[in-house]
């Protein structure tokens, strides 16, 4: 996958997780499912982008 494609996937798998978050009960499968596959994608955007451009900006902000 190209990057751009990697970015979409991204951005999908993000929308799912947070469906899969407000569903009641939890299907902790799926949302363990879909944690893991996000992880997945965020490392290989990781491995595509340039040294330089990996910092820049974050794709997610972590609270502190």
């Amino acid at each position: 996958m190209d990057l751009e494609q990697l970015m979409g996937r991204y951005f999908r798998l993000k929308q799912e997780l947070a469906i899969a978050y407000k569903a009641q009960p939890w299907q902790s499968g799926r949302i363990d499912r879909l944690a893991d596959e996000l992880a997945a994608t965020e490392r290989e955007i990781a491995r595509l982008q340039p040294a330089d451009e990996q910092y820049s900006e974050p794709m997610m902000s972590v609270a502190r």
